[in-house]
């Protein structure tokens, strides 16, 4: 009987741990790490998008691993994004329903393009692969804040050095 119980018990754990990657796959986001949270809402306007990330710096993790990354997006359309010590500065445009970053020292200058979730506490980036259509939850805002309190260079060559996130 002990046995039932345990198999029971266990039948019901993979389920429940399956529901929250069933809503998020509904949506169409592929979620190989971790889910949305059922209260993210997608940030279709682009005057929202555009207000969301112009002169704002988010700060955030990739998933699953959670290294660090920080990004400022002026709002004349210049960015630069620090990721792993190294400082890439690039160009970002709302296109759509979508955020699009360009950096000519990173995957050969292609654009990469993301449409953004908001929950309650996180901003949620969602990749576009281009070859296939198909979404991606790969990072997490876990700060969005006015201007560029943390100095990021948006000028000047690329530049690599100790991690400053």
């Amino acid at each position: 009987m002990k046995r039932i119980g345990r198999g029971i018990w266990l039948l019901a754990v993979l389920f429940c741990a399956t529901l929250p990657g069933v809503a998020a796959e509904a949506r169409g986001v592929r979620d190989p790490w971790v889910p949305l949270p059922v209260d993210a809402k997608l940030v279709t306007d682009p005057a929202a998008l555009t207000a969301l990330f112009a002169d704002h710096t988010v700060r955030g993790v990739y998933l699953p691993e959670g290294t660090k990354w920080r990004e400022y997006s002026a709002a004349d359309g210049r960015t630069v994004w620090e990721f792993d010590g190294c400082l890439h500065p690039g160009t970002w445009r709302v296109s759509g329903s979508a955020i699009c970053y360009v950096y000519p020292t990173w995957d050969n200058g292609r654009p990469q393009c993301f449409v953004v979730y908001q929950s309650e506490q996180l901003t949620h980036f969602v990749w576009l692969d281009p070859a296939t259509g198909e979404q991606w939850l790969i990072s997490n805002g876990v700060e969005l804040a006015e201007g560029n309190p943390d100095h990021l260079p948006l000028d000047g060559a690329p530049n690599c050095g100790d991690p400053a996130v």
